[in-house]
């Protein structure tokens, strides 16, 4: 093959990259499991709502918060403090490495991630490494708040990631650390978010 010596190489897409460009970041099995857990929950809880349609504090961009269960929830979650650590919590922390900060119910984003950064900084330090946060919400005004927090923790080797759920899917939105997500884009995980699209064609 002719080589072109103005061609600019590192714009090539070579087979290599676009397979690992298709990769997604990999995530431990106990975090897998819990996603799931929690999108059966609210899919159950969905199930026991009635929304009309001219109820704007639900298709609003309110602070309507995802009311279900909660107590039911932890108690399905027991098996998760051989993993991680499950916050928040009456009981204190067991010491791991991994953490999880449930931004459900009555914890707003903001308070899961003070709840993260205090786990991290005070409660966990010098065992915690990694903070999960998972939430059916994300306020860009409340993440930028942080962002000094975030990058302090991350250059101590902590690291906050954050995870956005709906009953039908989840996708990792970065939060704080630009250099990580850097030319990775967001991918929506989950077969079922495209249940609603295949019903529309027909399929």
């Amino acid at each position: 093959m002719p080589k072109h010596p103005h061609r600019d190489h590192d714009a090539e897409w070579t087979v290599e990259k676009i397979l690992k460009a298709m990769e997604r970041p990999a995530y431990p099995e106990f975090l897998l499991e819990l996603v799931a857990q929690i999108q059966e929950w609210m899919e159950t809880t969905l199930s026991g709502e009635t929304i009309s349609p001219g109820d704007e504090a639900f298709f609003s961009y309110g602070d309507r918060i995802f009311q279900g269960d909660m107590d039911g929830l932890a108690g399905r979650l027991e098996w998760l403090e051989s993993k991680a650590d499950l916050l928040p919590s009456a009981e204190d922390p067991q010491g791991h490495e991994e953490a999880v900060v449930l931004c459900l119910g009555p914890i707003d984003f903001e308070e899961g991630m003070r709840i993260a950064i205090d786990h991290a900084a005070i409660f966990g330090r010098g065992y915690c490494k990694r903070v999960w946060l998972i939430g059916d919400s994300w306020h860009l005004g409340e993440v930028t708040h942080y962002i000094p927090h975030v990058k302090a923790l991350a250059a101590q080797g902590v690291e906050l990631r954050f995870l956005l759920l709906t009953p039908w899917g989840w996708t990792e939105i970065p939060v704080g650390v630009p250099g990580r997500a850097k030319g990775s884009p967001w991918k929506w995980e989950g077969k079922n978010h495209l249940r609603g699209l295949r019903n529309d064609e027909g399929a």
